[in-house]
């Protein structure tokens, strides 16, 4: 029996023991993150060979990017002799490598302690091969659980809270109504609770109130508990967080009446995200509003909030390496330049995908040169 039918068999039995009804994150919990079963656990998630693409696997970009904002942060942090770097949901473990790299040849002090927070096993395991292939001094931990707390901290994550598992529901005639998974003869299939929520998802009321009947959404509770979380390790520094998603307002548009949940198998986008668990990734957008005040609520205070595209487009270490490709001309130059176009234009991963720039225990400001991109203010 494959891996994928057990874990069939597993959440099919989960549904039968909770009464036929089981709260779609437990499902997404289950399909993404069983040990040794789900699909983080058991697929080879990313590059060409995986389901679906990260800004890591699209050139140099977003590193030098990432590189540029903790120079700064560095910086801001007074330029400290020892300080902590920290990643989330590294994947692959390619993007920190890369970092760690460039953050050798900038003028600045390279951490003192360099941590990767990763749940997966699997990817824990490959980190660590590539870690010790190019003799990187990287602790790698299972959750934020483990980190203690410090000075001086920059943290990081790129994709990460879109693979939360998220809470779904259903507004129909004035009420909210959790959405959970159920079964019939085809399978696993969408069903509600027979009871309306106890605890509405804090969505502003006047966004509800422009909904038609029969809205179907999502939001995200695990937010709050990991902005806690980096409250708790971080005394003084910076949180970086890239990703796809919304301002509330846009993520819960009235024409939105499906929500953002969507599978993700061999590059291809599907909606159906209850079938064939363990077989393809689960993700929901984000709602950076909720992202924020979760954050201040933990002490975080929020600096920046702009476009991917914008972000990387005016990076000073990105600006250099485009002036230099586009002299050179070559197929090569080419290749990395049409990777660039594809992160940085708003038809490909330039305006969807996010930067959101959080600090704590310091005087900080944004950095000079996306002072005049920030739209912090449409949260």
């Amino acid at each position: 029996m494959s891996s994928q039918q057990l874990l069939t068999r597993v959440i099919r039995q989960r549904i039968v023991e909770a009464g036929g009804y089981l709260p779609f994150d437990a499902f997404m919990q289950a399909a993404l993150y069983e040990p040794g079963l789900g699909y983080y656990e058991t697929k080879t998630v990313f590059g060409e060979k995986g389901d679906f693409v990260t800004a890591s696997e699209l050139g140099p970009w977003s590193t030098l990017a990432m590189a540029d904002l903790v120079l700064n942060g560095w910086q801001q942090m007074g330029r400290p002799e020892h300080w902590m770097l920290i990643e989330q949901g590294s994947g692959s473990g390619q993007q920190l490598a890369a970092l760690l790299d460039i953050l050798v040849q900038l003028p600045m002090q390279p951490p003192s302690t360099v941590i990767s927070v990763e749940h997966c096993a699997q990817l824990r395991e490959r980190q660590e091969k590539l870690y010790a292939e190019r003799q990187l001094d990287v602790t790698l931990v299972d959750s934020l659980e483990e980190v203690h707390e410090s000075q001086h901290v920059i943290y990081y994550s790129n994709e990460l809270p879109d693979a939360f598992p998220v809470s779904c529901f259903h507004y129909r005639q004035g009420a909210f109504y959790e959405r959970g998974v159920g079964l019939n003869e085809s399978g696993f299939c969408w069903t509600d609770a027979p009871e309306p929520m106890q605890q509405a998802p804090a969505i502003a009321p006047e966004l509800i109130a422009a909904w038609p009947d029969d809205y179907i959404s999502e939001y995200n509770p695990a937010v709050a508990d990991w902005q806690a979380e980096l409250a708790r390790i971080i005394g003084s520094g910076f949180i970086f967080t890239v990703d796809y998603g919304y301002s509330q307002q846009e993520y819960y548009r009235p024409a939105r009446v499906e929500g953002t949940l969507l599978a993700h198998v061999a590059q291809t986008a599907d909606e159906d995200v209850l079938s064939h668990p363990g077989s393809r990734d689960i993700t929901a957008h984000v709602d950076f509003s909720a992202l924020v005040r979760a954050g201040e609520q933990a002490g975080l205070q929020p600096l920046l909030w702009m476009s991917q595209g914008g972000w990387l487009a005016q990076s000073p270490s990105v600006q250099s390496l485009l002036q230099s490709l586009a002299a050179q001309n070559d197929k090569v130059s080419m290749h990395l330049l049409a990777h660039a176009k594809r992160m940085m234009m708003p038809f490909g991963m330039g305006e969807v995908f996010k930067l959101l720039v959080q600090s704590k225990g310091l005087q900080a400001v944004k950095p000079d040169y996306l002072n005049q991109f920030d739209h912090l203010g449409a949260l």
